[in-house]
């Protein structure tokens, strides 16, 4: 198969500020007695492509799938617009093989690789630069321009190369499937709103930042077993994804992005950069000259002093922590018995952190705001009373500085819903013109497991994965419960 595609997105318009109408009711432009203004805009954006794909296969045994693809997009400089996109997947039934012809086990291999190519959420214009009017200069206004965007002519596609290799393994009739499906996935040329230097006079520019390689496990089991009347399916997974981010823009310096996180080569997408909090100073011959001098006494957070200068800035981040679990999934059972059926859903999460933002706003003792009851009762008083909880003082900013103290531990384990149910049997239905009947009661959300302390540790206050995992006073997932009835005629 062999194709081409080309589209063309764009809009026009075009505004006039009318004035001085003869009559409310006679408000079309042509008889306004002054035009005081008008704009318009005309963008529009194209992509073109080239496609062909071929795929064969020998004895339901062997197949294999080849695509090609090329993409020309106009947001990108025309030295930098066409992008090569491949893929080749193999598939091999073993089953079809001689020697499992009198087996009861099915057994399907396969293995892949494919590049996609990304330009989603940059502009229309992403390697142009613009200049704005209307400024002001030397008192007088209107007549001067200014750079409102920085082009960047050398921005490109993002690419992905993923690397795919599983199986399907079934065995005792078809009572218990398996799939297990390895992979790795490098992204190079990176798409990124990159900060820039205040004296530049913008706050970022749009550049391939780098590169990043994801790479996991994903396993998955489906049974299904009779034990005695009962009737009992069990479907469960687990899946492991270990992110890192391996080159950025030569240097391994971390470059902050906001929301406390961070990129830096070797780490992964979703650290945190916070200060380091190592204990609280018990006596004021503790505290380093340099923070005494600016008000810092005995009683006061000990935060990690990164550079020694013995001043505590933003420099003194650590990077540490991350809100991408170790590992995830789900375990759902079905039990069956006669008429009756029992559902439960469970999933779970285990190495992933939580920032708990809304304890650095609930601490301040010595403020007006609300604070949390025990950092009332266990703050510092004297030498010797805590090392983790500091004094009550008014105005200070340096003890609620975003620091490890407030990052916790975020695995858990939630029944995420239970369902009862009752089929009533046909021989009740059928003088009806019924065809089925099930009542059901339902619960949602009905438990949770779990060291975090606050109201729900699967929190996303902002779904951008850079920035998951950061807990405020937000409304938790609620807990509902239902009763109902289908009916089928």
């Amino acid at each position: 198969m062999l194709g081409h595609s080309f589209q063309k997105i764009g809009h026009r318009d075009i505004n006039l500020d009318g004035r001085g109408f003869p009559s409310p009711s006679f408000d079309v432009i042509g008889v306004a007695a002054e035009i005081a203004g008008h704009s318009g805009n005309n963008v529009a954006y194209a992509m073109e492509s080239y496609f062909g794909r071929a795929s064969t296969a020998y004895k339901d045994r062997y197949i294999l799938t080849a695509t090609l693809r090329t993409d020309g997009s106009s947001k990108f400089h025309r030295n930098r617009r066409w992008g090569w996109f491949p893929s080749l997947s193999l598939g091999w039934n073993v089953s079809e093989e001689e020697f499992m012809k009198n087996s009861d086990i099915d057994f399907k291999f396969r293995m892949s690789y494919g590049r996609t190519g990304n330009q989603e959420g940059i502009g229309r214009y992403a390697y142009q630069s613009f200049l704005s009017g209307g400024n002001n200069y030397g008192g007088e206004s209107g007549i001067a321009t200014s750079n409102s965007d920085f082009g960047n002519i050398d921005v490109t596609w993002e690419k992905a190369d993923q690397y795919d290799i599983g199986f399907d393994l079934s065995f005792l009739k078809g009572r218990i499937n398996t799939m297990v499906d390895l992979y790795q996935k490098n992204t190079t040329d990176l798409l990124y709103d990159m900060p820039m230097h205040a004296t530049t006079g913008r706050t970022n520019i749009l550049t391939n930042i780098g590169s990043m390689q994801n790479k996991g496990i994903e396993f998955t089991i489906n049974t299904h077993f009779n034990i005695g009347k009962v009737d009992w399916l069990t479907q469960f997974n687990i899946a492991h994804n270990q992110n890192k981010i391996t080159k950025l823009l030569d240097h391994n310096n971390p470059i902050s992005i906001g929301g406390n996180r961070a990129l830096q080569v070797g780490k992964e997408l979703g650290v945190f950069y916070i200060f380091e909090q190592e204990g609280i100073y018990q006596y004021d011959g503790e505290v380093p000259a340099e923070q005494y001098a600016m008000g810092v006494r005995a009683g006061d957070v000990k935060w990690r002093d990164l550079d020694g200068n013995g001043i505590i800035n933003d420099d003194d981040r650590v990077v540490t922590g991350s809100s991408n679990p170790d590992f995830f999934g789900g375990l759902n059972n079905t039990f069956r018995y006669n008429n009756f059926q029992l559902d439960l859903f469970f999933t779970y999460m285990y190495g992933n952190n939580v920032f708990a933002q809304w304890q650095n706003d609930l601490s301040k003792v010595g403020h007006t705001n609300a604070v949390m009851q025990k950092y009332v009762d266990r703050r510092w008083t004297g030498p010797g009373t805590t090392n983790k909880y500091p004094r009550s003082v008014v105005g200070d900013t340096n003890n609620t500085r975003n620091s490890t103290r407030i990052l916790e531990d975020g695995s858990f384990i939630r029944l995420r819903n239970l369902t009862f149910a009752y089929d009533v049997p046909n021989k009740f239905l059928e003088r009806y013109g019924v065809k089925g009947l099930r009542l059901y009661l339902q619960g949602d959300n009905l438990f949770v497991l779990t060291k975090y302390t606050g109201w729900d540790p699967e929190t996303n206050d902002n779904m951008d994965p850079r920035f998951f995992g950061v807990a405020t006073l937000g409304v938790p997932q609620p807990r509902s419960f239902s009763l109902g009835v289908n009916l089928n005629f």
